[in-house]
């Protein structure tokens, strides 16, 4: 078998190269265009919805935050981590296991 990788016809004059190359960089360039712009486009309607989510959970953090205060949670002055109020300070943290007693019962 025989693969004939040869052109037909003559070889491109220089000319013809030159402007292939410059359609090429054309080619590449309005690539590149139509990319930058696809980004902005998704960079926009990433901020559009994320300011629209933001907007519409307002009342949702308002709510959450008050029903923290009722709980005894305080805001930390520095607002970086929530604080508690001294009444509620004693914490017991601890581990529960739920062991299934009939499987051990004997039969």
């Amino acid at each position: 078998m025989r693969i004939n990788f040869e052109t037909p016809g003559r070889p491109q004059s220089l000319a013809a190269r030159i402007v292939a190359a410059v359609l090429a960089t054309l080619a590449f360039g309005a690539a590149m265009m139509f990319s930058v712009l696809v980004f902005a486009f998704l960079a926009l309607a990433a901020l559009v919805f994320g300011g629209y989510f933001w907007w519409k959970t307002r009342a949702l953090r308002r709510a959450m935050r008050e029903q923290m205060r009722g709980q005894g949670f305080e805001e930390a002055s520095d607002g970086d981590t929530p604080g508690r109020d001294a009444r509620s300070a004693n914490v017991i943290e601890g581990e529960a296991v739920r062991v299934d007693e009939d499987r051990l019962r004997l039969k």
